[in-house]
């Protein structure tokens, strides 16, 4: 009747241990609490991106309903949306504010300032696009119903003002109510914007408050049209999907959902050029045209017109929507326009062939990736254009939440974790695999300082920490889809930085698909690092220095056999691949070797701080690797030793200690299986100065399931006895180590003495995740430090298990306070200074402590009582850049600059409220005033260097006379456009003064002065 009573286990337990020493040195509960120090990645999959120029910040939201806007180093401010509301799209406004739209069409304001949600917005209609700009205060608002409202972010109300559906009211009346499709600002006039309606694109004046120009694409019938034109017979009116300004203003451009690219001219309203992204002149019949309907092509999904620092040079960047053909993959198209002819003395024909023959045409292929969903181009020169000003790196994103990063315009891919703060290198691939170490504090920093460190975002400052005292570190290791592993600094507080070191396993295999890492080992004192992938190959590296570095590219035959060389050509067990290190890294970690099996997929992996690994196969096999030769010294069937039956490997651990009564230490390899057996391995040198591998015993210890992790330590001090040069270096001495071992198993613990009996054990009511030992320095009532060794326990619903050594007592019970999910908390590690490593969703893990700091004195803890710090995120001192201005062209056919004040005046009225925000006053001293426009406009060097046009009115100021003016020289513009923008350049700063005062002019009489 008490063979299952818990309280007789216990009792049980504690007179098999009554005769050893308690090595957890009397701990109590008081010493443990739960305290989260920082979370590494996202919760859930990003669906939005969005970049500030000015403030060089990152936002991404995701579809847990979190907001997370990154800057330099390790900076990262997460906003929490209370409804948990999908955001689908968001703009940052005059580098303070960010506004996120939800499905639910709420408009949500943040501030950058105060780090906190100002307002939130609802829109009674659906909201189907938006427009800002980094300069302004105003939202353009696209709706379903065609209509466009006006929101003022900086006073928190819709302005009076409001576009109606003019493809209703005055093109198409017969036509079914039409949604906005796109909004684009001017960018040379925040006065103007370019409206799309399913059918028709007209540009608007808000000075006018008209309609001044429209655009109308139809096909005649047996016009070829886009890709995917159908009905060739007819006479056809491809819906726009998107509209575009050229960067100077003085084109458009129109995408339509055949894939037709329309290019028009802004003055006269003629269409220039109507081509696909590889066909010209679609919108002309042919005679021969045969109906391509059944053809599958890709249609368009986004078209971007990116600009170099001169913005007269551009080039179209398109991208596709993904199809079910595997032979038909999404790409993305480069179309590079080159330098845009001047518009004076280039006449229609001429203009419609620079749109037919572009400088080239790249296309980048997005094969085995997922379904693109949008991109966003990372401007260097400014923010305006769109956002597309010089930019080198496009982040793509990706429909299962992953972020791809290209350069452009080489169309190379780059996944380097240091471009982006950690949390985004989470998604930059996928992680399958993570594992945390603890190392020691100075070998940690000193290989810090030499990592990888070179990230694209600047903005932020990061907040004052207190540094933990610990003399080891947390590490933390993550394996991607890629085949990349990375390595950081687990702790956030200590190493703020994206400091990273990244080993690329695609190069040393020479492969480009099956790269995924499955299992990574990492040895902290010899800092060695072995790592397999998805198929079984194990990489083994060593951090050193790199004998290839700075090497120049070889190519002679033994390039030529690097090159073709395949691991899958290889019927040798161990291949040499030191030659295969990458040459522009000075010390890291450098290949040394690959364990090429052929025996499918690697169960366990372990790299030992004494030179040995161990593989286990999940077909059976055990291979033990002495790194000093490299020398198998164990190749076999782990069936050959099992008593209980055995199938493979699942865990293992080398240790130092007494095996039995020897009266000696041995080195022992301890290896666990799938159904919860322990195997026993002595390795001993042998008389040639190599070692051999000894099977000595196979032990049932655990109940059925597969062995997750095995630890040891020392019977009397509570030390551990894992395997280290040190106490390799003392086996000479023959000196007895007496010690533990400690087996988990599926849901249960057994303390095993090797050679000897099982001790203890301890079942628990749910699966284990994963277990440590952590030794603890402790002050006792008599203020002493000593060594406290104890057994921490994190079982998959989160619960967390104290447990004393060697009775298995459990002190204290405490909960996680990270939610956890049952696929990926079997990722997670415990640490030997009782930090916690748990993965806590596919992007996202966090680093927990559950030592209280009196455990180990208030000196020695004292962040973790600390409420956790938020960075700073708004820099006032920086300017958001002068907005580029309308060029001579513009201006001597009638065109007026109109200011950002004179368009608040047109928007918000005279008497526009003043903004209840802090932020309004801190952001308005942000704007770059007009007098540095030229400095600011003055960019790029040599035949790219671009100076803005300017004119002076000599004097006369009145908007009617240059009107008139500019009308009786509107026809010899060809002869008089370069004269103009060379003596505009002389006049400087008085182009804009007169500028202003003709604008406040013209403005005071729109509104009625």
């Amino acid at each position: 009747m008490f063979k299952r009573s818990r309280h007789l286990k216990s009792v049980s337990n504690a007179i098999k241990s009554a005769r050893v020493h308690d090595v957890s040195n009397g701990i109590n509960s008081k010493y443990f609490d739960t305290k989260k120090i920082c979370t590494y990645g996202i919760n859930g999959r990003i669906v939005v991106t969005t970049f500030d120029y000015t403030q060089s910040l990152l936002a991404v939201a995701t579809t847990a309903g979190e907001i997370h806007i990154y800057g330099q180093k390790q900076i990262e401010v997460v906003f929490t949306l209370k409804n948990r509301t999908q955001i689908k799209d968001m703009r940052f406004v005059k580098g303070i504010y960010l506004i996120a739209v939800d499905e639910k069409n709420n408009i949500i304001v943040l501030s950058l300032y105060s780090k906190q949600i100002l307002t939130t917005v609802f829109c009674p209609n659906s909201i189907t696009c938006i427009e800002t700009d980094p300069s302004l205060d105003w939202m353009l608002i696209g709706l379903e119903s065609g209509s466009v409202l006006i929101y003022d972010v900086d006073r928190n109300q819709m302005s009076q003002a409001r576009i109606e559906n003019f493809q209703k009211s005055m093109f198409l009346p017969k036509e079914k109510l039409s949604p906005v499709v796109s909004i684009q600002w001017n960018p040379r006039d925040v006065g103007t914007i370019l409206i799309s309606y399913e059918l028709i694109t007209i540009i608007y004046s808000f000075v006018d408050s008209k309609v001044k120009q429209h655009f109308f694409y139809q096909l005649d019938p047996y016009a070829p049209g886009g890709d995917l034109s159908t009905n060739i017979e007819k006479k056809r009116t491809p819906k726009v999907i998107q509209s575009l300004y050229h960067p100077n203003s003085l084109h458009i451009l129109t995408v339509h959902d055949d894939n037709s690219l329309v290019f028009w001219d802004v003055n006269s309203g003629k269409l220039i050029q109507a081509r696909s992204i590889f066909e010209t002149d679609v919108n002309f019949p042919s005679s021969a045209l045969k109906d391509c309907s059944l053809i599958e092509t890709p249609a368009i999904l986004k078209v971007s017109w990116l600009c170099q620092r001169n913005p007269e040079y551009t080039s179209l960047l398109i991208a596709t929507k993904a199809t079910n053909n595997p032979d038909l993959p999404q790409e993305l198209t480069m179309i590079d326009l080159g330098g845009t002819p001047m518009y004076s003395v280039t006449s229609f024909d001429a203009m419609s062939k620079y749109y037919a023959k572009p400088a080239q045409q790249k296309l980048f292929s997005l094969i085995g990736k997922a379904p693109l969903i949008n991109f966003l181009p990372l401007p260097k020169a400014s923010p305006y254009f769109g956002g597309c000003h010089d930019t080198n790196l496009i982040l793509l994103l990706l429909a299962d939440g992953e972020l791809e990063t290209l350069i452009y315009p080489t169309g190379s891919f780059s996944s380097k974790a240091s471009i982006f703060p950690r949390s985004l290198a989470w998604v930059r691939p996928t992680v399958t695999t993570c594992i945390a170490e603890s190392i020691q504090k100075k070998l940690w920093l000193g290989m810090m300082t030499i990592a990888q460190n070179d990230s694209f975002l600047k903005g932020g400052t990061s907040a004052s920490r207190n540094i933990r005292n610990y003399e080891t570190r947390s590490t933390l290791l993550t394996g991607h889809t890629n085949g990349s592993v990375r390595i950081w600094d687990a702790s956030h507080s200590e190493v703020t930085d994206n400091s990273v070191f990244e080993i690329d396993t695609a190069k040393v295999l020479n492969r480009a698909t099956n790269l995924a890492i499955k299992n990574i080992s990492f040895a902290s004192e010899t800092l060695e690092l072995a790592v397999s992938s998805e198929v079984g190959d194990v990489i083994l590296y060593k951090f050193e220095t790199n004998k290839f570095y700075g090497h120049p590219p070889r190519s002679d035959a033994l390039q030529l056999k690097f090159s073709r060389f395949s691991l899958d050509d290889s019927n040798k067990i161990l291949v040499d691949v030191t030659d295969r290190g990458p040459t522009n890294v000075k010390q890291g970690f450098m290949p040394s070797t690959v364990i090429h099996a052929k025996k499918d997929a690697v169960s366990t992996v372990m790299n030992s701080n004494i030179g040995f690994v161990a593989v286990g196969f999940n077909e059976g096999t055990l291979i033990l690797l002495d790194r000093r030769g490299p020398a198998v010294i164990l190749n076999k069937n782990i069936r050959a030793f099992s008593k209980a039956g055995s199938s493979y490997v699942s865990a293992v651990h080398f240790c130092i200690m007494e095996y039995g009564n020897d009266g000696y230490s041995s080195i022992l390899m301890l290896c666990g299986t799938d159904i919860g057996e322990l195997l026993t391995f002595k390795i001993l040198p042998t008389t040639s100065g190599r070692f051999e591998a000894k099977f000595t015993d196979a032990t049932k210890t655990n109940n059925q399931g597969k062995i997750s992790g095995i630890n040891s330590f020392a019977r009397e001090t509570g030390y551990s006895c894992s395997a280290t040069i040190a106490k390799m270096q003392d086996l000479g001495k023959g000196i007895a180590l007496p010690g533990f071992v400690t087996v988990t198993g599926t849901d249960d613990i057994r303390l095993v003495s090797p050679g000897r009996s099982k001790d203890t054990h301890a079942l628990l009511k749910f699966p284990i995740a994963t277990s440590g030992l952590s030794f603890i320095p402790i002050l006792n009532s008599k203020r002493e430090r000593k060594l406290s060794t104890v057994m921490i326990v994190l079982l998959i619903n989160g619960d967390i298990k104290i447990m004393t050594m060697p009775e298995l007592k459990e002190v204290k019970n405490l909960h996680s306070t990270i939610p956890v999910t049952t696929q990926y908390i079997e990722n997670s590690s415990v640490l030997e200074n009782g930090d916690i490593v748990i993965r806590s969703g596919k992007s996202q893990a966090s680093l927990i402590s559950v030592i209280n700091e009196s455990a180990t004195g208030p000196e020695h803890n004292s962040s973790i009582s600390q409420p956790t710090p938020i960075d700073t995120l708004y820099n006032p001192d920086l300017n958001i850049s002068y907005r580029p201005q309308v060029n001579s062209l513009q201006w001597a056919r009638g065109a007026v600059y109109c200011t950002p004040h004179q368009l608040d005046e047109l928007l918000g009225g005279i008497e526009r409220p003043e903004s209840k925000y802090e932020e309004s006053n801190i952001a308005r001293g942000s704007l770059s005033s007009s007098k540095y426009a030229a400095e600011k406009s003055s960019a790029g060097t040599g035949d790219h260097k671009y100076t803005r046009p300017v004119r002076s009115f000599g004097g006369s100021g009145r908007y009617g006379i240059v009107k008139s003016v500019s009308r009786a020289v509107e026809t010899r513009l060809d002869t008089v456009e370069t004269t103009i923008n060379d003596y505009a350049t002389t006049m400087g700063q008085t182009m804009n003064d007169a500028m202003e005062e003709t604008g406040r002019d013209m403005m005071k009489s729109a509104i009625g002065f």
